[in-house]
Protein backbone atom coordinates (compact mmCIF):
# COMPACT_ATOMS: atom_id res chain seq x y z
CA UNK A 1 0.00 0.00 0.00
CA UNK A 2 1.36 3.28 -0.99
CA UNK A 3 1.08 6.23 1.74
CA UNK A 4 1.42 10.00 1.29
CA UNK A 5 2.45 12.43 3.69
CA UNK A 6 -0.20 14.67 4.46
CA UNK A 7 1.00 16.49 7.45
CA UNK A 8 3.56 19.21 6.24
CA UNK A 9 7.39 17.83 7.60
CA UNK A 10 9.38 20.77 9.38
CA UNK A 11 13.68 20.55 10.04
CA UNK A 12 15.97 23.17 9.95
CA UNK A 13 18.74 23.78 7.12
CA UNK A 14 22.43 25.07 7.20
CA UNK A 15 24.57 26.61 4.32
CA UNK A 16 27.28 29.06 4.30
CA UNK A 17 26.95 29.82 7.47
CA UNK A 18 22.67 30.89 7.46
CA UNK A 19 20.07 28.77 8.89
CA UNK A 20 16.64 28.51 7.29
CA UNK A 21 13.58 25.82 8.01
CA UNK A 22 12.38 23.53 5.64
CA UNK A 23 9.02 22.45 5.14
CA UNK A 24 8.41 19.12 2.99
CA UNK A 25 4.88 19.01 1.61
CA UNK A 26 2.77 16.00 -0.33
CA UNK A 27 2.65 16.66 -3.44
CA UNK A 28 0.06 18.91 -4.35
CA UNK A 29 -2.16 18.33 -8.05
CA UNK A 30 -4.75 20.65 -8.51
CA UNK A 31 -6.58 18.44 -10.95
CA UNK A 32 -7.55 16.40 -7.66
CA UNK A 33 -10.32 17.58 -5.43
CA UNK A 34 -12.05 15.01 -3.57
CA UNK A 35 -10.22 12.73 -0.50
CA UNK A 36 -6.73 12.40 0.85
CA UNK A 37 -5.11 14.30 -2.51
CA UNK A 38 -7.24 17.64 -1.56
CA UNK A 39 -6.26 17.64 1.93
CA UNK A 40 -2.66 17.51 0.91
CA UNK A 41 -3.03 20.46 -1.24
CA UNK A 42 -4.50 22.12 1.38
CA UNK A 43 -1.62 21.54 3.51
CA UNK A 44 1.32 22.05 0.45
CA UNK A 45 -1.28 25.75 -0.51
CA UNK A 46 -0.73 26.43 3.65
CA UNK A 47 2.92 25.78 3.44
CA UNK A 48 3.18 28.13 0.16
CA UNK A 49 1.43 30.97 2.20
CA UNK A 50 3.84 30.95 5.03
CA UNK A 51 6.82 30.93 3.11
CA UNK A 52 9.64 33.36 1.86
CA UNK A 53 11.10 31.03 -0.94
CA UNK A 54 9.49 27.96 -2.85
CA UNK A 55 11.51 25.53 -4.48
CA UNK A 56 9.42 23.89 -7.06
CA UNK A 57 10.30 19.87 -7.56
CA UNK A 58 10.20 18.79 -10.79
CA UNK A 59 10.48 15.28 -12.43
CA UNK A 60 12.77 14.76 -15.50
CA UNK A 61 12.35 11.46 -15.93
CA UNK A 62 8.14 12.08 -16.45
CA UNK A 63 8.69 16.04 -18.45
CA UNK A 64 6.74 18.79 -18.03
CA UNK A 65 2.70 17.41 -17.24
CA UNK A 66 -0.45 19.49 -17.79
CA UNK A 67 -0.46 19.20 -13.48
CA UNK A 68 3.05 20.90 -13.48
CA UNK A 69 1.42 23.90 -15.41
CA UNK A 70 -1.20 24.18 -12.96
CA UNK A 71 1.24 24.11 -10.15
CA UNK A 72 3.34 26.92 -12.03
CA UNK A 73 0.28 29.09 -12.69
CA UNK A 74 -0.47 28.97 -8.44
CA UNK A 75 3.64 29.94 -7.53
CA UNK A 76 3.49 32.60 -10.22
CA UNK A 77 0.40 34.50 -8.15
CA UNK A 78 2.24 34.17 -5.09
CA UNK A 79 5.13 36.58 -6.50
CA UNK A 80 7.25 34.85 -4.14
CA UNK A 81 11.09 33.67 -5.31
CA UNK A 82 11.09 30.39 -6.90
CA UNK A 83 13.25 28.06 -7.30
CA UNK A 84 12.36 25.30 -10.19
CA UNK A 85 14.47 22.03 -8.92
CA UNK A 86 14.28 19.26 -12.03
CA UNK A 87 14.92 16.02 -10.25
CA UNK A 88 16.51 12.67 -11.12
CA UNK A 89 18.38 14.39 -13.57
CA UNK A 90 21.49 11.55 -13.75
CA UNK A 91 23.65 12.42 -16.30
CA UNK A 92 24.35 14.73 -18.99
CA UNK A 93 21.38 13.69 -21.30
CA UNK A 94 18.82 13.84 -18.37
CA UNK A 95 20.29 17.81 -17.80
CA UNK A 96 19.17 18.87 -21.30
CA UNK A 97 15.93 17.32 -20.94
CA UNK A 98 15.14 19.33 -17.85
CA UNK A 99 15.32 22.22 -20.10
CA UNK A 100 11.78 21.39 -20.98
CA UNK A 101 11.20 23.05 -18.03
CA UNK A 102 12.11 26.62 -18.93
CA UNK A 103 8.57 26.20 -20.92
CA UNK A 104 6.76 27.23 -17.76
CA UNK A 105 8.16 30.55 -18.09
CA UNK A 106 10.38 30.56 -15.22
CA UNK A 107 14.07 31.90 -15.11
CA UNK A 108 15.78 29.16 -12.95
CA UNK A 109 15.34 25.58 -13.30
CA UNK A 110 18.39 23.69 -11.57
CA UNK A 111 18.82 19.93 -12.59
CA UNK A 112 19.99 17.71 -9.73
CA UNK A 113 19.93 14.42 -8.37
CA UNK A 114 19.07 14.14 -4.95
CA UNK A 115 19.69 10.46 -4.68
CA UNK A 116 23.37 11.12 -5.85
CA UNK A 117 23.69 14.27 -4.66
CA UNK A 118 24.54 16.29 -7.72
CA UNK A 119 23.50 19.62 -7.89
CA UNK A 120 22.05 19.96 -4.65
CA UNK A 121 24.95 22.52 -3.93
CA UNK A 122 24.09 24.76 -6.46
CA UNK A 123 20.68 24.96 -5.46
CA UNK A 124 21.46 25.59 -1.60
CA UNK A 125 23.89 28.21 -3.14
CA UNK A 126 20.49 29.99 -5.03
CA UNK A 127 19.02 29.85 -1.79
CA UNK A 128 20.65 31.22 0.60
CA UNK A 129 21.02 34.01 -1.93
CA UNK A 130 17.66 34.97 -1.96
CA UNK A 131 17.36 34.50 1.62
CA UNK A 132 15.37 37.60 3.14
CA UNK A 133 17.94 39.31 5.83
CA UNK A 134 17.87 38.75 9.48
CA UNK A 135 14.38 39.63 10.93
CA UNK A 136 15.35 42.86 13.19
CA UNK A 137 13.13 45.25 14.86
CA UNK A 138 14.54 48.65 14.32
CA UNK A 139 11.25 50.70 15.11
CA UNK A 140 11.71 51.11 19.07
CA UNK A 141 14.41 49.38 21.69
CA UNK A 142 13.20 46.68 24.09
CA UNK A 143 15.05 44.54 26.83
CA UNK A 144 13.54 40.97 26.40
CA UNK A 145 11.52 39.44 23.49
CA UNK A 146 8.37 37.16 24.67
CA UNK A 147 7.15 34.71 21.80
CA UNK A 148 3.53 33.68 23.03
CA UNK A 149 2.53 30.46 21.08
CA UNK A 150 0.01 27.88 21.71
CA UNK A 151 -2.81 25.84 19.62
CA UNK A 152 -5.55 27.86 18.25
CA UNK A 153 -8.13 28.76 20.73
CA UNK A 154 -5.71 29.04 23.75
CA UNK A 155 -6.52 32.15 24.32
CA UNK A 156 -3.13 34.51 22.89
CA UNK A 157 -5.05 36.72 21.54
CA UNK A 158 -7.16 37.82 24.59
CA UNK A 159 -3.91 37.30 26.76
CA UNK A 160 -2.30 39.78 25.26
CA UNK A 161 -4.91 42.38 24.74
CA UNK A 162 -4.78 41.92 28.70
CA UNK A 163 -1.77 42.55 28.96
CA UNK A 164 -2.18 45.87 27.32
CA UNK A 165 -5.20 46.67 29.08
CA UNK A 166 -3.44 45.83 32.58
CA UNK A 167 -0.58 47.93 32.14
CA UNK A 168 -2.02 50.83 29.84
CA UNK A 169 1.60 51.54 29.38
CA UNK A 170 1.74 50.61 25.71
CA UNK A 171 4.55 52.39 24.59
CA UNK A 172 3.80 51.48 20.19
CA UNK A 173 2.81 48.89 18.11
CA UNK A 174 6.29 47.75 16.43
CA UNK A 175 5.12 46.05 12.84
CA UNK A 176 6.37 42.79 12.70
CA UNK A 177 8.27 40.96 10.44
CA UNK A 178 5.55 38.43 9.71
CA UNK A 179 2.83 39.39 6.91
CA UNK A 180 -0.07 39.31 9.54
CA UNK A 181 0.76 39.92 13.02
CA UNK A 182 1.62 42.95 15.03
CA UNK A 183 4.29 42.90 17.65
CA UNK A 184 3.36 44.50 20.79
CA UNK A 185 6.03 46.80 23.17
CA UNK A 186 4.93 47.03 26.27
CA UNK A 187 6.65 48.39 29.61
CA UNK A 188 6.23 47.05 32.87
CA UNK A 189 8.31 48.25 36.32
CA UNK A 190 10.77 49.96 34.28
CA UNK A 191 11.59 46.76 31.49
CA UNK A 192 10.84 46.98 28.14
CA UNK A 193 8.81 43.73 26.58
CA UNK A 194 8.36 42.85 22.84
CA UNK A 195 5.24 40.39 23.16
CA UNK A 196 5.77 38.19 19.30
CA UNK A 197 1.81 37.23 19.46
CA UNK A 198 1.32 34.34 17.22
CA UNK A 199 -2.10 34.20 17.50
CA UNK A 200 -3.26 35.36 13.79
CA UNK A 201 -3.71 31.70 12.25
CA UNK A 202 -6.86 32.05 9.72
CA UNK A 203 -9.66 29.59 9.64
CA UNK A 204 -10.22 27.86 6.30
CA UNK A 205 -13.67 26.59 6.01
CA UNK A 206 -13.18 23.16 4.93
CA UNK A 207 -10.37 22.26 7.08
CA UNK A 208 -11.04 23.67 10.64
CA UNK A 209 -10.82 20.04 12.33
CA UNK A 210 -7.19 20.66 11.45
CA UNK A 211 -6.32 23.81 12.61
CA UNK A 212 -4.08 22.48 15.49
CA UNK A 213 -1.57 21.55 12.42
CA UNK A 214 -1.39 25.22 11.29
CA UNK A 215 0.05 26.86 13.79
CA UNK A 216 3.19 25.39 13.58
CA UNK A 217 5.16 27.87 11.23
CA UNK A 218 4.01 30.66 12.67
CA UNK A 219 5.87 29.50 16.32
CA UNK A 220 9.02 28.47 14.31
CA UNK A 221 9.26 31.73 12.85
CA UNK A 222 8.31 33.57 16.15
CA UNK A 223 10.76 31.15 18.24
CA UNK A 224 13.55 32.30 16.36
CA UNK A 225 12.73 35.87 17.03
CA UNK A 226 12.37 35.52 20.55
CA UNK A 227 14.53 35.26 23.90
CA UNK A 228 11.86 33.36 26.23
CA UNK A 229 8.61 31.47 25.01
CA UNK A 230 5.42 31.46 26.54
CA UNK A 231 3.65 28.53 25.55
CA UNK A 232 0.13 29.16 26.50
CA UNK A 233 -1.94 25.54 27.37
CA UNK A 234 -5.74 25.30 27.94
CA UNK A 235 -6.58 24.26 31.46
CA UNK A 236 -9.80 22.63 31.13
CA UNK A 237 -8.54 20.59 27.93
CA UNK A 238 -4.92 19.95 29.77
CA UNK A 239 -1.38 18.80 27.81
CA UNK A 240 -2.02 17.57 24.86
CA UNK A 241 0.14 16.32 22.14
CA UNK A 242 0.12 19.18 19.89
CA UNK A 243 1.49 21.14 23.09
CA UNK A 244 4.02 18.85 23.54
CA UNK A 245 5.25 19.38 19.62
CA UNK A 246 5.43 23.66 19.94
CA UNK A 247 7.35 22.92 23.51
CA UNK A 248 10.12 20.68 21.36
CA UNK A 249 10.22 23.41 18.91
CA UNK A 250 11.25 25.65 21.35
CA UNK A 251 13.72 23.10 22.65
CA UNK A 252 15.14 22.45 19.33
CA UNK A 253 15.65 26.05 18.94
CA UNK A 254 17.50 26.47 22.49
CA UNK A 255 14.86 28.75 23.93
CA UNK A 256 13.60 29.17 27.01
CA UNK A 257 10.30 28.42 28.25
CA UNK A 258 7.66 29.77 30.44
CA UNK A 259 4.50 27.56 30.78
CA UNK A 260 0.86 29.40 31.22
CA UNK A 261 -1.72 27.24 32.47
CA UNK A 262 -4.69 29.94 30.37
CA UNK A 263 -8.58 29.92 31.09
CA UNK A 264 -7.92 28.93 34.83
CA UNK A 265 -11.17 30.55 35.84
CA UNK A 266 -13.14 27.79 34.34
CA UNK A 267 -11.43 25.36 35.73
CA UNK A 268 -13.53 22.86 38.56
CA UNK A 269 -10.72 23.21 40.91
CA UNK A 270 -10.12 22.04 44.71
CA UNK A 271 -6.75 22.77 46.75
CA UNK A 272 -4.62 20.08 45.12
CA UNK A 273 -6.12 20.51 41.26
CA UNK A 274 -2.90 23.08 40.83
CA UNK A 275 -0.13 20.70 42.05
CA UNK A 276 -1.81 17.36 40.42
CA UNK A 277 -1.80 18.85 36.75
CA UNK A 278 1.61 20.14 37.40
CA UNK A 279 2.92 16.82 38.18
CA UNK A 280 1.15 15.04 35.11
CA UNK A 281 2.55 17.99 33.03
CA UNK A 282 5.83 17.21 34.04
CA UNK A 283 5.91 13.71 33.43
CA UNK A 284 4.76 14.43 29.79
CA UNK A 285 6.49 16.85 29.45
CA UNK A 286 9.85 15.52 30.73
CA UNK A 287 12.75 17.98 28.48
CA UNK A 288 11.01 21.29 30.12
CA UNK A 289 9.86 19.46 33.34
CA UNK A 290 11.93 22.62 35.22
CA UNK A 291 10.03 25.02 33.47
CA UNK A 292 7.75 27.28 35.29
CA UNK A 293 4.28 26.80 35.30
CA UNK A 294 1.38 29.50 36.37
CA UNK A 295 -2.26 28.97 36.29
CA UNK A 296 -4.01 32.49 34.92
CA UNK A 297 -6.80 33.79 32.83
CA UNK A 298 -6.47 36.12 30.26
CA UNK A 299 -9.75 36.80 30.13
CA UNK A 300 -10.38 37.84 33.74
CA UNK A 301 -6.51 39.22 34.44
CA UNK A 302 -5.54 36.12 37.20
CA UNK A 303 -2.11 36.35 37.76
CA UNK A 304 -1.12 37.81 34.24
CA UNK A 305 1.16 40.06 36.07
CA UNK A 306 3.22 37.00 37.15
CA UNK A 307 3.88 36.20 33.61
CA UNK A 308 6.97 38.87 33.58
CA UNK A 309 8.49 37.21 36.56
CA UNK A 310 8.61 33.93 35.52
CA UNK A 311 10.23 35.40 31.79
CA UNK A 312 12.72 37.48 33.87
CA UNK A 313 13.63 34.34 35.72
CA UNK A 314 14.23 32.13 32.60
CA UNK A 315 16.26 34.70 30.74
CA UNK A 316 18.37 35.33 33.95
CA UNK A 317 18.62 31.30 34.56
CA UNK A 318 19.84 30.75 30.87
CA UNK A 319 22.43 33.76 30.77
CA UNK A 320 24.23 32.26 33.70
CA UNK A 321 27.96 31.73 33.32
CA UNK A 322 29.92 29.59 35.35
CA UNK A 323 33.54 29.61 35.64
CA UNK A 324 35.75 27.23 33.95
CA UNK A 325 37.87 26.30 36.74
CA UNK A 326 34.80 25.87 38.87
CA UNK A 327 32.96 24.14 35.90
CA UNK A 328 35.91 21.29 35.84
CA UNK A 329 35.59 20.92 39.51
CA UNK A 330 32.01 19.80 39.10
CA UNK A 331 32.74 17.62 36.53
CA UNK A 332 35.36 15.60 38.00
CA UNK A 333 33.31 14.95 41.09
CA UNK A 334 30.08 14.28 39.30
CA UNK A 335 32.47 11.32 37.43
CA UNK A 336 34.07 10.31 41.02
CA UNK A 337 30.27 9.77 41.72
CA UNK A 338 29.25 7.98 38.86
CA UNK A 339 31.31 6.53 35.92
CA UNK A 340 30.96 6.91 32.18
CA UNK A 341 29.95 3.08 31.06
CA UNK A 342 33.12 0.88 29.78
CA UNK A 343 33.11 0.97 25.84
CA UNK A 344 34.55 -2.35 24.40
CA UNK A 345 36.61 -2.43 27.62
CA UNK A 346 37.77 1.01 28.01
CA UNK A 347 36.84 3.65 30.37
CA UNK A 348 35.83 7.08 29.02
CA UNK A 349 37.83 10.18 30.44
CA UNK A 350 36.75 13.53 31.12
CA UNK A 351 40.18 15.89 30.58
CA UNK A 352 38.91 19.61 30.04
CA UNK A 353 35.11 21.18 30.50
CA UNK A 354 34.26 24.58 29.71
CA UNK A 355 31.19 26.63 29.61
CA UNK A 356 30.92 27.74 25.55
CA UNK A 357 27.96 30.70 25.95
CA UNK A 358 24.59 31.16 27.36
CA UNK A 359 21.04 30.95 25.84
CA UNK A 360 21.12 28.25 25.87
CA UNK A 361 23.44 27.11 28.32
CA UNK A 362 25.90 24.92 26.17
CA UNK A 363 28.90 23.01 27.50
CA UNK A 364 32.45 21.86 25.37
CA UNK A 365 33.66 18.45 27.36
CA UNK A 366 37.30 17.24 25.96
CA UNK A 367 37.78 13.23 26.29
CA UNK A 368 39.14 10.29 25.02
CA UNK A 369 35.84 9.00 23.10
CA UNK A 370 33.21 11.34 21.82
CA UNK A 371 31.47 9.48 20.00
CA UNK A 372 30.59 7.12 22.31
CA UNK A 373 29.04 8.29 25.49
CA UNK A 374 25.91 7.06 25.92
CA UNK A 375 22.44 8.86 26.35
CA UNK A 376 21.53 7.84 29.94
CA UNK A 377 25.39 8.86 30.97
CA UNK A 378 25.09 12.59 29.22
CA UNK A 379 21.32 12.83 30.87
CA UNK A 380 23.10 11.92 34.13
CA UNK A 381 25.29 14.77 33.45
CA UNK A 382 22.70 17.31 32.41
CA UNK A 383 20.65 16.27 35.72
CA UNK A 384 23.86 17.06 37.68
CA UNK A 385 24.33 20.35 36.30
CA UNK A 386 20.19 21.23 36.85
CA UNK A 387 20.76 19.92 40.64
CA UNK A 388 24.36 22.45 41.28
CA UNK A 389 23.62 25.33 38.65
CA UNK A 390 19.91 25.58 38.39
CA UNK A 391 19.32 26.58 34.03
CA UNK A 392 15.23 26.31 34.72
CA UNK A 393 13.06 26.65 31.81
CA UNK A 394 15.91 26.84 29.52
CA UNK A 395 17.53 23.48 27.56
CA UNK A 396 21.01 22.66 28.28
CA UNK A 397 23.34 21.45 25.43
CA UNK A 398 26.47 19.70 25.58
CA UNK A 399 29.05 18.87 23.14
CA UNK A 400 31.95 16.73 23.61
CA UNK A 401 34.87 16.85 21.40
CA UNK A 402 38.25 14.90 21.51
CA UNK A 403 41.00 15.96 23.58
CA UNK A 404 44.02 14.90 25.59
CA UNK A 405 45.07 14.63 29.06
CA UNK A 406 46.90 17.73 28.94
CA UNK A 407 43.82 19.64 27.89
CA UNK A 408 44.91 19.91 24.59
CA UNK A 409 42.82 19.11 21.38
CA UNK A 410 43.62 15.41 20.38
Amino acid sequence: MTTYPVDRIYGVGSWRHKEFTLVDTGGLDPTVENGLFSLIREQALIAIEEADIILFVLDTRDGLTPADEEVADILRRTKKPVIMVANKAEGAGRELEAAEFYGLGMDNVMPVSALHGTGVGDVLDELVDLLPEDDVVHEAPYDLRVAVIGRPNTGKSTLVNRILGEERLLVSDVPGTTQDSVDTLVEHEGRRYLFVDTAGVRRRSRIDQNLERYSVMRAIKALERCDVCLLLLESVEGLVEQDIRLAGLAEDRGRGLVLGLNKWDLMEKDGRTFDQMVKEMREKLFFFSHAPVISLSGLTGQRVERIFGAVEEVYEEGGKKIPTSQFNSFIEDAVERHQPPLVRGRRVRFFYATQLGPHPPTFLLFTNRPGEIRDNYVKYLERRIREEYGFGGNPIRLKFRRGREDGRRG
